[in-house]
């Protein structure tokens, strides 16, 4: 049997993602297992357009993007926060990681220098046909990580 001592799971906020923080919470019961939470804000993807509202005399348009990924952390940080008191309250040892950058390097690279043995994550099907296309992030993490990946649907 494999012997699993930290779990990453990765969450975005969504409903697939507490669907595989649920499933990682049974696991670490069952292994002893840590686990680490993990938030990537992912700061390509934010709007120019949304930085308009803090622009400023003293702003630039990067000093504003750089001020909205900082709210954007803050909201993540108190999310992270509620999730692992759940898992704080089902007896496991809990952290939590907020990055920002693309979302599937982060993931791997924080797997890497936490020494996870295993990622669980969850995953949107994108295919219409339900032919059971991962998402984006699930696959390029799945293709790159060093470790086992365990996708939720």
């Amino acid at each position: 049997m494999i012997m699993v001592s930290r779990i990453l799971v990765p969450h975005d906020g969504t409903e697939m993602s507490d669907r595989a923080l649920s499933k990682a919470t049974e696991f670490a019961k069952a292994m002893k297992s840590e686990m680490v939470i993990v938030h990537i804000v992912d700061s390509r993807f934010v709007p120019p357009s949304a930085t308009l509202g803090f622009i400023s005399d003293r702003t630039s348009l990067e000093g504003a993007k750089t001020e909205l990924v900082r709210i954007l952390k803050s909201g993540a940080e108190q999310m992270l926060k509620e999730k692992m008191a759940k898992v704080k309250a089902d007896g496991i040892s809990v952290d939590f990681i907020l990055g920002v950058g693309s979302p599937a390097e982060e993931i791997v690279t924080i797997a890497r220098s936490t020494g996870s043995d295993l990622i669980v994550m969850g995953s949107r099907q994108l295919s219409k046909a339900g032919l059971g296309t991962l998402g984006s992030v699930a696959r390029k993490v799945s293709e790159t990580a060093d470790c086992p990946v365990m996708i939720i649907r």
